[in-house]
């Protein structure tokens, strides 16, 4: 079996609204970052296709226990943490599923390597490192139950502040390098305008649902 447009969409459309839009977010980041880094198109097409499957393992984790307001116990830590295997075990008698399955797998390493699968540093896979820092940037800036979303700049200064110990340093400085170059460019800016303009409607409704 092989991917296509087709096969992704529609895996993208199975899932929930909040993952598919954390999806989408995740991809849009991670290519933000590859392109500004200087990744072949080549790479950047791979990445893009993980990063929008990076979560598809949450599908089957029951959206009341994703969505908890309060502490998680350890148990259902562990469940939580079981979406990386999931999502590979889901995708992993499709043909290329080879070059995706690093980004779905090890997305929550850290850098210090204390993450889900305890790799560190250049062990952890490139385009998982990518996907790492897009991924918490999308959470830090996303309502959630369990938080408040930060500003552009509070996340900005999370992942500063996590570089050397969660995050790969340089990854963090062409993040961050390649968002303030967007701001001063009209024409990317519009791209980011758009980004974080619907992360603020996305969340206006979602505390409409909350205290309603």
């Amino acid at each position: 079996m092989q991917f296509n447009p087709d096969i992704v969409i529609s895996i993208l459309n199975s899932f929930n609204n909040d993952l598919r839009q954390h999806s989408y977010n995740v991809c849009y980041l991670s290519v933000l970052i590859a392109e500004h880094v200087g990744y072949s198109q080549n790479q950047i097409a791979t990445l893009a296709i993980g990063a929008l499957l990076h979560d598809i393992g949450k599908s089957c984790i029951d959206e009341a226990l994703l969505n908890k307001p309060g502490s998680l116990t350890k148990k259902e830590f562990a469940i939580i943490k079981s979406h990386t295997v999931l999502g590979a075990k889901m995708i992993e008698n499709f043909e290329e599923s080879k070059v995706y399955l690093p980004i779905i797998l090890y997305h929550h390493e850290r850098w210090d390597g204390g993450g889900y699968e305890g790799l560190a540093q250049h062990k952890i896979p490139e385009l998982a490192r990518i996907v790492t820092i897009a991924d918490a940037f999308d959470a830090m800036t996303s309502y959630r139950p369990y938080q408040q979303p930060k500003t552009l700049m509070q996340a900005l200064k999370e992942l500063n502040k996590n570089k050397g110990t969660q995050f790969a340093p340089y990854l963090v400085e062409a993040f961050e390098s390649c968002i303030l170059k967007s701001i001063k460019n009209p024409c990317n800016f519009k791209k980011l305008y758009k980004y974080l303009n619907d992360q603020i409607i996305n969340q206006k409704c979602k505390l409409k649902e909350v205290t309603s």
